[in-house]
C-alpha cells in the first residue's frame, strides 16, 4: 500500500496518482468510522453537510465486532456536527431529519466539541482560500484568452512570434530586430497612446447609442 507521506510528497512535486473515486458518500463515512482514528473522524462533519444513508451506515457498522461503540461514535459526531452547523448558521435539513427520526442521543464534553469545531473552522478557511485561488486562476486564464484574442486581431502571426520571443526574453536575430522596429513598435506605440484609447472609447459608445435608436 502506498504511504500517505509518499503520495503527499509526489503531489507537492506536481505528480498525481489517479485513484478510483467513491460512488456515494456512505462508503467513505463507513471507512472512516471503521478506522476508529480521531484524526480521520475530524473529517466527518465536513461530509455530513451532504446527504448520506444513515440506515445503511448503521447496519454495516453494527455488523462489525465493535459495532456498539462505533455506532455510539457515529451518533456523537452527528450531534457534534449538528451543533457546529447551528453555530455556523448552516441549516442541514437531512441531518436534522436523521437526528429527529432516529432520536439520536450521545454525550460529548465541551473540550471534545471544541476540538471538532476548531478543526471544522480550519477546514472551512482552507477551503475558502482554495476556492479564492481557483477563482483567481480562472480569471487569469480568461484574461489571457481575451488578451491572446485581441493580439491575434491586431498582429499577424509573424509579429506575434517576435513579440513572444521578446516577452520570454529570447534574443532576436538582426532581421527580427529590424522588423520589430519597422513594423511592430509603431503599432505598439499607437495602441498605448492614451488619446487614441479615449477616441476609440468615444467611437464605441456613440456606436452603441445609435444602435439603441
Amino acid at each position: 500500500m502506498i504511504s500517505a507521506q509518499l503520495i503527499q510528497y509526489l503531489e507537492q512535486k506536481g505528480f498525481s496518482l489517479d485513484f478510483p473515486s467513491y460512488d456515494t458518500l456512505d462508503q467513505p463515512i463507513i471507512e472512516i468510522l471503521l478506522e476508529n482514528n480521531q484524526r480521520l473522524t475530524l473529517a466527518l462533519p465536513l461530509l455530513f453537510q451532504q446527504q448520506f444513508d444513515y440506515d445503511k451506515i448503521k447496519n454495516i457498522i453494527l455488523s462489525h465486532s465493535q459495532g456498539a461503540s462505533l455506532l455510539e461514535q457515529f451518533h456523537k459526531i452527528i450531534l457534534i456536527a449538528h451543533k457546529i452547523f447551528n453555530l455556523e448558521n448552516k441549516t442541514i435539513y437531512h441531518l436534522n431529519e436523521i437526528i429527529k427520526k432516529n432520536k439520536i442521543q450521545a454525550f460529548f464534553d465541551e473540550n471534545e466539541f471544541q476540538y471538532y469545531f476548531s478543526s471544522f473552522q480550519d477546514f472551512e478557511r482552507k477551503n475558502a482560500i482554495q476556492q479564492e485561488q481557483l477563482f483567481k486562476e480562472q480569471i487569469t486564464i480568461r484574461s489571457k484568452l481575451q488578451t491572446n484574442k485581441a493580439l491575434a486581431i491586431l498582429f499577424s502571426p509573424a509579429k506575434l512570434r517576435i513579440m513572444q520571443k521578446i516577452y520570454t526574453h529570447e534574443t532576436l536575430t538582426n532581421t527580427e530586430l529590424k522588423y520589430y522596429y519597422k513594423a511592430i513598435r509603431p503599432l505598439i506605440f499607437a495602441i498605448l497612446q492614451e488619446d487614441l484609447q479615449k477616441y476609440l472609447g468615444i467611437i464605441e459608445s456613440v456606436k452603441k447609442i445609435k444602435l439603441m435608436h
